[in-house]
């Protein structure tokens, strides 16, 4: 229980809009993102996956998509806020360290410089969570490889998941998934895209090809049948989700 609390208040400060902090259930009602990608993403996560989420411009909603991420991590896993000066927490048990942006400004949980290297390179001891302003895999490889941050290739390589997103009018929409290969070489292999005709995400290969999705402790089928259950029962609040999810997973 000491971790629920824990985990529901550090999802909480992520919160940018006011009012409460937004679920899974709610992007997919909005449309973005769809039951069978959350279903994957859900797999991935259960698996250990250290994830970023990115946009170009601020209120895209990368933030509100990484506090969703969070919902699904194992009910042991702590969330810790990683911040600046780079102070090392102490894993005494399971960690997610989290970084509520990657970027130069002087807010509570943001990184920059050798502090987002050392947060990337945080994956030896658990997985990591962060979001940071980026359109492209190219645009983040410069900015976390160049003079600015200075991480090393292998750090970057360790994210499994990295989730871009863009609006469009008062579209909100996941538009591309990638996922690495977990070698030394952050070589990102696009999974999901967003077909903007006809409004719908769409799996470049299936789900079950994916080795982040299949080594996860919660399978493909189970995690989709969850999400479409949440889904169905207008499951909305952020610890009723936290709560369904830690059910799947063994005892």
């Amino acid at each position: 229980m000491d971790t629920l609390r824990n985990n529901l208040r550090e999802i909480n400060s992520l919160n940018q809009r006011g009012g409460r902090m937004l679920s899974i259930v709610d992007l997919i009602d909005d449309g973005t993102i769809d039951a069978p990608t959350a279903g994957y993403l859900l797999s991935c996560v259960s698996g250990g996956a250290s994830f970023l989420t990115a946009a170009g411009p601020g209120g895209v909603g990368k933030t509100t998509l990484m506090a969703c991420l969070l919902s699904f991590l194992p009910p042991g896993e702590r969330i810790r806020t990683v911040t600046d000066p780079f102070r090392l927490p102490d894993p005494k048990q399971p960690t997610c360290y989290l970084c509520h942006e990657i970027g130069s400004g002087h807010w509570y949980g943001y990184l920059w410089g050798d502090g987002a290297a050392e947060f990337l390179a945080l994956q030896r001891q658990g997985r990591i969570a962060g979001s940071l302003h980026a359109e492209s895999v190219e645009e983040l490889r410069q900015q976390l490889l160049g003079p600015s941050v200075g991480a090393r290739e292998r750090d970057l390589a360790g994210v499994e998941l990295l989730l871009l997103m863009v609006r469009e009018g008062r579209k909100r929409r996941v538009s591309a998934i990638y996922e690495t290969a977990g070698s030394q070489h952050a070589e990102f292999t696009q999974t999901v895209r967003w077909d903007r005709g006809p409004d719908e995400l769409a799996f470049i290969q299936p789900p079950g090809a994916s080795e982040v999705a299949t080594a996860g402790t919660i399978g493909l089928q189970e995690a989709t049948t969850c999400i479409e259950g949440l889904v169905a029962g207008g499951t909305r609040m952020l610890e009723d989700v936290i709560r369904e999810v830690a059910d799947l997973y063994p005892r």
